[in-house]
């Protein structure tokens, strides 16, 4: 911030003192167009002087050449009158002097008149010379319009200086809020200066102690590597271990507590099962939810049941199921979408896990039966059904043990198949709320 007000600074400077230059120049080339505008003036004022005396000089010629016409009228007419004056003389008496008192007489006439005609000429030629003069002159009046261009920049030129002497006047009040500015960015300036020393202080006593903490490292990093050796080692024997578990738990099929590394994934395919009362059995009831069933008829032998809404092509999917302290119950998976009751001895089409009596549970399929021996039946089971690798899997699903596993090759689609059973009224429910135990 300090670095962008300096630089801020030094163009406003910067600018300034081009202003300032410009403003000198200016001021310079307004005092030329001052003294060049004073000789024009002067100039114009002799040449006003000169103008009115020609004037005058020209009035006074005109009045002499009014005067001289009327004096060359008045001699015509004295011409006029010796002529008729001579005629009749002429007529009266033709003596000789009479002659030539008419003939000096003309002569004196002519010898007036051309003297006055001379005058006359001499006269207008001054007047067309001085004419000329004037015409020149005139000519000279595209000084005046020089003059005014001057006057109009001279404005021009001053309103300029007006609005220099504004910017003048607004950098001033810039470089005196810059100078409060810059008072205060070197008391900031001291201050981080202060900070700084402080900092640098810090600083060494932190590398002081990073330097302890280093070979602290070191010397942990040497004892690290042994535990680490160690570590890999037992890491490598553990999974072994679990390899070994699973493939034992594989072949023998019986109970084994199921890892996070393989529960997370059962429990991410969980879906939503609801009962579709279309499939149920006449004497079976589905919750409007579709998430419980029982049986509500006569006690009998048969295994009505009821199936899940939508059934499964591909893919991994796990659902839940509450059968409580019920004696009987069958859970599983169907490929028969229009039973609506589950055979004594299920044949193809059915793999399942039916309880008789609340303690004989048995894994049915097509190939065989096998009776599982549970020491306590959960009230909560999961079933978990892989289509691709073939595998329908049963678990404990409040403490997360696996049960048993039927493995074989699902044909088409399967559809999740539930019966109450027909000796007692208790419910199955439909988890939907699976927790990751």
């Amino acid at each position: 911030m300090a670095t962008g007000r300096q630089s801020e600074k030094e163009d406003l400077q910067k600018n300034y003192g081009s202003l300032k230059g410009e403003k000198e120049t200016l001021g310079k080339e307004n005092e030329a167009l001052q003294k060049n505008y004073g000789s024009l003036k002067t100039e114009k004022e002799t040449l006003g002087k000169e103008n009115e005396a020609l004037q005058k000089n020209y009035g006074s010629l005109k009045t002499e050449k009014e005067t001289l016409g009327k004096e060359k009228e008045a001699l015509q007419k004295n011409y006029e009158i010796i002529k008729s004056e001579n005629e009749r003389l002429g007529k009266e008496a033709s003596s000789e002097v009479g002659f030539y008192v008419a003939v000096a007489a003309a002569v004196w006439i002519f010898v007036c008149f051309a003297c006055h005609t001379a005058r006359v000429k001499r006269e207008t030629k001054k007047l067309t010379r001085e004419k000329e003069g004037l015409l020149e002159q005139n000519e000279n009046g595209g000084l005046l319009e020089q003059n005014e261009s001057l006057k109009r920049e001279k404005e021009t030129l001053g309103k300029e200086k007006e609005d220099l002497q504004k910017n003048y006047d607004s950098l001033k009040i810039v470089k005196d809020e810059l100078g409060k500015q810059n008072g205060g960015l070197l008391e900031q300036n001291d201050i981080l200066k202060r900070e700084k020393e402080s900092l640098v202080k810090d600083c060494e006593e932190l590398q002081q102690d990073r330097n302890i903490l280093k070979s602290e490292k070191n010397k942990l990093g040497k004892e690290n590597g042994g535990l680490l050796d160690q570590n890999e080692t037992l890491k490598q024997e553990k999974e072994k271990v679990e390899a070994d578990f699973e493939e034992l738990r594989r072949k023998t099929n019986t109970c084994g507590y199921v890892l996070d590394r393989e529960w997370k994934p059962i429990t991410e395919a969980c879906v939503n099962v609801t009962l579709d009362p279309n499939t149920a059995g006449p004497r079976l009831t589905v919750s409007e939810d579709g998430s419980r069933v029982r049986f509500t008829g006569e006690r009998s032998a048969e295994w009505p049941s009821v199936l899940g809404r939508e059934g499964f092509t591909s893919g991994s999917h796990y659902w839940e199921v509450e059968v409580g302290e019920k004696g009987y119950w069958v859970l599983g998976v169907s490929t028969h979408p229009h039973e609506k009751s589950i055979p004594e001895k299920p044949e193809k089409g059915y793999w399942l896990v039916r309880l008789v009596k609340g303690k004989t549970c048995t894994a049915l399929s097509q190939s065989r039966d096998q009776i599982l021996n549970l020491g306590k039946i959960c009230k909560v089971w999961g079933v978990y059904l892989d289509k691709e690798r073939g595998r329908l899997s049963f678990y404990n699903a409040e403490t997360r043990f696996h049960i048993h596993t039927l493995e074989c090759s699902f044909p088409g689609q399967v559809y999740p198949i539930f019966s109450p059973g027909s000796h007692d009224k208790g419910p199955l429910i439909i988890n939907t709320k699976v927790k990751n135990v």
